[in-house]
């Protein structure tokens, strides 16, 4: 178990250690009763303290207010509980669930319910992209479902932007997870994917989107020959 800062200070309780990461620790714990997951960016020795200070500052308000945005557009998300800047910490709704990295892999998934999650993650992402949001991490260990309900974490990465080639970066990494990761169910699950993009964004838009992914995949392919 670990602990994070001063528990009389803030209510923080103690909490447990569940992923460490090349810039931030995230920890499962609780916040006034409620189950939550603590996300610290950790000092990095090679940048110059200060500065490292206002990095780890800055993106942990960016990410606060990536999530905020996100669940305006309409996209399911974790609630937020606590902002700490000069800690560069982050208190979060925890969301029950499995991820959808897990029940991509397990047994039994039927036609229909591979098609039904790709219709709903592609809907989300188009609520994203319609929004100017760029997820930046789009792969199956960021999604929670429960109940039906599809649920995005982890905005480290987001970003503002209106780019399409920006919103097909999106669309690509997730494809590169399904195919991967995911082989058995990647064509089916992204046609769905695309379709419910679609229902949301428009056929134009979507089209224009899934070109400019055929693009960049081409641009990949050519610099890896060469």
């Amino acid at each position: 178990m670990e602990e994070l800062g001063d528990a009389k200070e803030t209510g923080r309780q103690r909490v447990k250690l569940l992923y460490r990461g090349a810039e931030a620790d995230v920890f499962r714990g609780e916040w006034c009763g409620k189950p939550a997951v603590y996300k610290l960016r950790k000092p990095l020795l090679y940048r110059l303290p200060d500065l490292d200070k206002l990095i780890r500052s800055q993106r942990t308000v960016h990410e606060a207010q990536m999530i905020h945005q996100s669940k305006l557009a309409g996209v399911s998300a974790p609630h937020l509980y606590y902002l700490s800047p000069p800690e560069a910490l982050l208190v979060m709704e925890y969301l029950e669930g499995e991820r959808l990295k897990t029940l991509l892999l397990g047994a039994g998934l039927t036609r229909e319910r591979v098609a039904a999650l790709g219709d709903a993650f592609g809907r989300s992402i188009a609520r994203l992209h319609a929004a100017g949001i760029m997820h930046g991490d789009l792969t199956t260990s960021n999604v929670i479902i429960n109940d039906d309900v599809l649920s995005l974490i982890d905005f480290g990465l987001a970003i503002h932007t209106q780019r399409l080639e920006d919103q097909a970066v999106d669309l690509r990494l997730i494809k590169e997870t399904l195919t991967g990761a995911h082989n058995a169910v990647s064509k089916p699950f992204m046609q769905s994917l695309l379709s419910g993009y679609a229902s949301v964004l428009g056929s134009a838009r979507a089209e224009a989107a899934t070109k400019k992914l055929a693009e960049i995949e081409r641009r990949g392919r050519y610099a890896r020959v060469e």
